[in-house]
């Protein structure tokens, strides 16, 4: 089964120690968990069209006032076909949400890598010319990474507000 973009325990680990969250989640898996909620929708349907189909029979072979009752109760709001086929729906909405959820999840982890690479080259820049200023060049990095940190806060603040609106 294939796996969502992830990284390795030790990095995530030395990742949290600087002060920055790896979503956890599974793009792969939410990705997965959305097109089966979708896909109920077909199953649903199908579960409509029978109901209708059976509830059909009914008043078609039997004669009654119970019957009569039976046929205008199935057909209003809020009763039985009415809730299936909003049911069949609500399921694609679901997973629609989930889908979104799972491209959210996607493109944070690869902002935050991406910021996580920026980072880097940052700190080795500063490393680097660190002999040609004496060390001062080392003042750079708390504040690089400081920048790259609010940096992936704002873009986990964007996700979230994405994500819930």
């Amino acid at each position: 089964m294939a796996r969502g973009l992830d990284l390795p325990d030790s990095l995530v680990t030395v990742l949290s120690e600087l002060g920055y969250l790896w979503p956890d989640a599974d793009e792969v898996r939410l990705m997965q968990l959305g097109q089966a909620w979708v896909s109920l929708q077909s199953k649903l349907d199908g579960v409509v069209t029978e109901a209708q189909r059976a509830a059909e029979q009914v008043w078609t072979h039997n004669k009654g006032d119970d019957v009569n009752a039976f046929k205008e109760a199935w057909g209003k709001a809020e009763d039985a076909l009415d809730t299936l086929q909003k049911d069949a729906t609500g399921v694609v909405v679901v997973g629609a949400l989930i889908l979104v959820c799972a491209v959210v999840v996607l493109m944070l982890k690869i902002w935050v890598i991406t910021q996580l690479v920026l980072l880097v080259i940052a700190i080795a820049q500063a490393i680097a010319t660190a002999p040609i200023t004496f060390g001062a060049s080392l003042l750079e990095i708390p504040v690089f990474k400081e920048i790259f940190g609010r940096i992936i806060n704002l873009l986990i603040s964007q996700a979230l507000e994405v994500l819930l609106g």
